[in-house]
Formats: C-alpha cells, structure tokens, sequence
C-alpha cells in the first residue's frame, strides 16, 4: 500500500506531538520510558497506528493497557495543538524492531569474533610451518623441508 503526502506530513506531525506527549504529559511512571518508533496513519487520516518501544522490565500487556486508557487524554491534548478536522483514533503496538536490531547486531559481532579466531589459528599455523628466516642458505632450506615432510 503506497502512502500519500498527506498521510506521510499527518505521521510525521502525529510522531512529534506524541513523543512530547508520552514522554511529559502522562504522570504514570510505567510510561516514562517509552519511545515512539513510529505513526502509521491510514488513507482517511481517520486512525493512527502508534508503534512504542520501552526500554523499562514492565511487561508489554500493562503498558499497552495504559496507553489505552490514555488514548482519550492524548486524543484531547492532540485536538489542541493540531490542525486536523478529526484527530485520528490512536491505536497502539509494541515495536520489536530495536529488539531485533540487537539480536542481529549480537549475532554478527559473534561471527565477527569466530572469523577473528579462525584467522589467528590459520596464521599461527602458517607461521609455525614457514621457514625460521629468509637468510637460510639452500642446505638449511633442504633440511627444513625434510624436516616438513617427516612431520
């Protein structure tokens, strides 16, 4: 579904007003640490899709309930300080998004470190079969590759 300008200026304006909303005008303390990641609004402007993250251990289900019950306030407090002819119904979703982002960060700096180990082995491999210096004489250099071939 492609999205119009004025879907696009109507989310952009939603996501500002919410973040300072969410973040100062709501007293809850399970609501201090939230973030809005982003305003989906549909084609008719008539319903917002609000996407949070929390940062805090309180659980998703409470966090979404008291959004809830403070989607009438933040409605209110949207009324006032945009020019819509209706603010939209707000509907709110937990974005995993950041989570995911961690794990996949985790999962490459892990591989990064594996094929990190790995080159460290292959290279005290390869230096532990090469030639002690380059001013061996050709009889040291037989010799070594005698000594290479019993091993």
């Amino acid at each position: 579904m492609t999205t119009t300008i004025r879907q696009e200026r109507a989310a952009a304006l939603l996501y500002q007003e919410l973040s300072i909303l969410i973040g100062n005008e709501l007293d809850d303390p399970a609501l201090e640490l939230l973030a809005v990641t982003n305003v989906v609004v549909s084609r008719d402007l008539r319903v917002a899709k609000v996407y949070i993250h929390q940062d805090s251990d309180i659980q998703r289900s409470v966090v979404l309930a008291k959004l809830k019950r403070a989607a009438p306030f933040l409605r209110r407090q949207l009324a006032q300080s945009v020019t819509f002819r209706a603010v939209p119904e707000l509907l709110f979703y937990y974005d995993d998004t950041p989570d995911q982002a961690a794990r996949v960060d985790a999962l490459l700096q892990s591989i990064a470190a594996e094929r990190e180990l790995r080159q460290q082995d292959v290279n005290y491999e390869r230096d532990s079969l090469s030639p002690p210096s380059s001013s061996l004489s050709s009889q040291d250099f037989s010799t070594y590759n005698a000594q290479k071939e019993d091993a």
